[in-house]
């Protein structure tokens, strides 16, 4: 390595005497070169945090080679301190306080004698040099380093990576619970734990008021209406509300109660079709009913493309089926497909359906409560109940995957297992009346048939929320696993801890 040839002032002394000029060079003491560099111009000058050389080309600026911008050739960074110590952000120690008028008759020994290190900070004059995704900016003292060491952290960051505009605790990030254009952007939730866009797992997560769950994006805010029967909201109908998204296109709806009372239904069926994605949900602390009319179901879902989203409503008292879902998806979480005479769910010819804390299905003969044919469906903590003769909790016809984990079946006629009518479900932490083989599963005997309160608070009306012996026999069956509904159907608490027993079924007594 060659020796630093260092910064200079010459004088010249012009003679009186016999033509001559004298020329005399002194070391520049004062000269960041001869000091440390970049931290000492910032120390100085915090408008002025870069060290230059001070020789030849590089012979720029005032007499301390201070300055705000320099050519990378020219750039001193550590001054006098070795590479180690640069690297540390320590002092040498070195005397740098010899007058600035002595002769410069050998070279100086505060000359930096340590070989360039790879390990420390990278010497920059601009972001462009950095390339480090852990160290991307030109600090003040010229060093790379984190976004807070930049003149504009946020800028830096968004120069870096748009998808992390801000800087938080020296960290480039996506997102503060303060702004979160970013995750808006990709409709996606801004976690506060992390700053990082999250998908959504719940409808409460997104500003539109609902996520898609299947794919863990919120809905755009392009459609988000309400509707109640008693005026006051966008529609006075569920259906009129439902054909006003466009085909194609999302659309959240906020539905209310019918009725001072709350009892009295939207009597009319409910048609999502076209590729339409909606989300219909029920106002907090609301439990809105819908009713089919003829033998149409109260809600049927029809199409590849369609997805229909349900949370907290109730589905009731039909002459046809609850819910029917043909070639489409359906989410259906807390909600109540009760009592319906044409039984409860029917997904069929390619469907999809996910139900989620929900009772399905009621004291009705000959129905099923959930039947699954030619599609695939995924029922976790739900009760599923029906009533006698050839009535099924399940029945299936050619199932494509049917997954039951956590839920309650059972009806209240027929020997066991009748209640399971699907030999190919996968079945597992699931209390049923007769044996079914799988992991976890409790046979939990014939249902009380002769007094059905024993387990449950209204089964003949579709109220499948635990009582009496209830209250023992369904409990620790279920096990709450990571990513698990957190509450139950009526918002009560589950475990939350991974592993842990729970009740089977929809209702945490």
């Amino acid at each position: 390595m060659l020796p630093r040839i260092l910064p200079t002032i010459m004088v010249v002394f012009p003679a009186f005497t016999g033509g001559c000029t004298r020329v005399t060079t002194f070391t520049n003491n004062d000269h960041c070169a001869l000091n440390e560099g970049d931290r000492y111009c910032a120390e100085l000058f915090p408008d002025r945090p870069y060290c230059v050389q001070g020789q030849g080309e590089c012979a720029l600026g005032d007499q301390y080679g201070c300055m705000e911008e320099v050519p990378a050739e020219c750039h001193e960074p550590c001054g006098v301190l070795g590479a180690d110590e640069c690297a540390a952000g320590s002092s040498s120690g070195t005397d740098t306080s010899a007058s600035s008028g002595s002769e410069s008759g050998s070279e100086s020994g505060s000359e930096s004698s340590g070989e360039s290190s790879t390990t420390g900070p990278t010497p920059c004059v601009s972001d462009d040099e950095c390339t480090d995704p852990d160290a991307p900016f030109c600090g003040v003292a010229g060093e790379c380093g984190a976004c807070d060491g930049a003149k504009d952290p946020d800028g830096s960051c968004a120069g870096v990576d748009p998808l992390r505009p801000l800087c938080v605790a020296g960290i480039c990030v996506a997102c503060t619970p303060e702004s979160q254009a970013v995750c808006d952007e990709q409709l996606l939730r801004c976690d506060g734990d992390t700053n990082a866009c999250l998908p959504c797992t719940e409808h409460g997560q997104c500003g539109s008021g609902a996520c898609e769950l299947a794919v863990g994006t919120c809905f755009p805010e392009d459609f988000v209406a309400s509707v109640d029967g008693d005026g006051g909201a966008d529609y006075m109908s569920v259906s009129a509300a439902v054909g006003a998204v466009s085909a194609g296109a999302h659309g959240v709806i906020i539905v209310h109660e019918y009725g001072m009372d709350g009892l009295t239904p939207y009597a009319a069926s409910v048609l999502v079709d076209g590729g339409k994605v909606i989300a219909l949900l029920a106002a907090p602390d609301e439990t809105p009913i819908l009713q089919g009319t003829g033998t149409n179901p109260g809600i049927r879902v029809d199409g590849a493309g369609t997805i229909l989203y349900v949370d907290g409503l109730q589905v009731s008292q039909s002459t046809g089926l609850g819910l029917r879902v043909n070639d489409a998806l359906a989410w259906a979480d807390r909600s109540r497909i009760i009592q319906n005479s044409g039984g409860g769910v029917l997904a069929e010819n390619g469907a999809e359906l996910v139900l989620r804390n929900c009772f399905a299905g009621g004291s009705l003969d000959d129905a099923a409560a959930l039947e699954v044919n030619g599609a695939t469906a995924s029922v976790l903590y739900s009760t599923l109940g029906s009533g006698t003769f050839n009535a099924s909790a399940l029945s299936c016809n050619s199932p494509f995957t049917v997954e039951v984990r956590n839920s309650l079946l059972v009806t209240r006629g027929g020997a066991p297992p009748d209640e399971v009518a699907c030999p190919e479900a996968v079945v597992t932490y699931t209390a049923t009346e007769g044996a079914v083989v799988g992991e976890g599963n409790v046979a939990v005997g014939m249902f009380p048939g002769s007094s059905p309160g024993d387990w449950f608070q209204g089964y003949t009306t579709g109220d499948f929320g635990l009582q009496d012996q209830g209250l023992t026999v369904f409990a620790e069956i279920a096990q709450w696993n990571m990513g698990d509904p957190v509450l139950d159907i009526d918002g009560d608490s589950r475990p939350n801890v991974d592993g842990s027993p729970d009740y089977a079924g929809a209702d945490v007594p």
